[in-house]
């Protein structure tokens, strides 16, 4: 069966980083000063970080429908039987929705991974879904198992402040309330819970009792050597080590990976946000 796998920049991936992994990619749109970047393509994550540090706001959009339609088109074309996408979260982006009516307008057989989240779980499900149909498995089997460990898998992400998410419509009501207290570091969480939608999970008074708290969270979900763990950080390296080494220190056996929050989600969160996830490892 000749299976695609498409993600977007929500993975945090490029698209050249994309291509070299044997997937197809969709760029997300990042709006500064009035001009329009592709994620991955014209604009990477470290230069959204310094635009971020000169004081930019930037706003965020769903890929253009055009490079939607092509890609469907050329999908169709290259005679694949059945596409399977893991796109960022639905709860914050509409790309899911067009990317079924533009599968439903070329007739192609698409099957979306909703993963109610984005970044590292969002890439590790992609890469998963590659793997998985390069050994020949049928896209119902690739999607009954990226689907059974999307239902074990979490985020938690820590803001520096709230700003961006309030001033982009990302926060659900309550978190955006809490962007006007003052002394207050929400813990905020993104998973099937919340709806794919970022929500409060918890609210402490510093960034360290913050982490601290990401960190037991994670060690009471009673995680073994089969879940994957990733640390994400927006251009603090120092806290992103640190939230590392808090989290090994908690978890000896499992594989723990610290990047980067990509620049399409980095436009929302701002600078100075940590994340933690993890996500039951894909059978493969």
């Amino acid at each position: 069966m000749k299976i695609a796998v498409v993600t977007d920049s929500g993975s945090g991936y490029t698209a050249k980083e994309a291509q070299e992994n044997g997937l197809f990619f969709l760029p997300l749109q990042v709006i500064v000063k009035d001009k329009m970047y592709l994620d991955g393509v014209d604009l990477y994550t470290e230069e959204l970080y310094e635009m971020l540090r000169n004081g930019e706001m930037p706003t965020t959009s769903m890929p253009p429908m055009g490079r939607i339609e092509e890609l469907f088109e050329k999908l169709k074309e290259e005679g694949y039987e059945a596409v399977i996408a893991v796109p960022l979260t639905a709860g914050l982006s509409s790309t899911s929705s067009v990317m079924q009516a533009a599968a439903n307008r070329h007739d192609v057989d698409l099957r979306i991974i909703n993963c109610y989240s984005t970044c590292m779980i969002q890439r590790y499900l992609a890469d998963s879904a590659k793997a998985l149909a390069d050994k020949g498995y049928d896209a119902d089997e690739i999607v009954k198992r990226l689907n059974a460990c999307v239902e074990h898998s979490d985020t938690l992400i820590i803001p520096d402040d709230l700003q961006h998410l309030k001033r982009g419509g990302r926060l659900t009501p309550l978190a955006a309330t809490l962007g006007g207290l003052l002394k207050i570091k929400p813990v905020l969480k993104l998973n099937e819970d919340s709806e794919g939608k970022i929500d409060v999970f918890d609210k402490v008074r510093t960034m360290s009792k913050a982490m601290s708290k990401a960190v037991s969270t994670f060690s009471e979900a009673n995680l073994d050597e089969n879940y994957q763990l990733f640390v994400l950080h927006s251009g603090v390296p120092e806290e992103g080590n640190k939230l590392k080494e808090m989290l090994k220190d908690s978890f000896a056996n499992n594989d723990v990976y610290c990047g980067l929050i990509s620049a399409v989600i980095s436009s929302h969160t701002g600078l100075g946000c940590l994340g933690i996830q993890y996500i039951k490892k894909v059978e493969i």
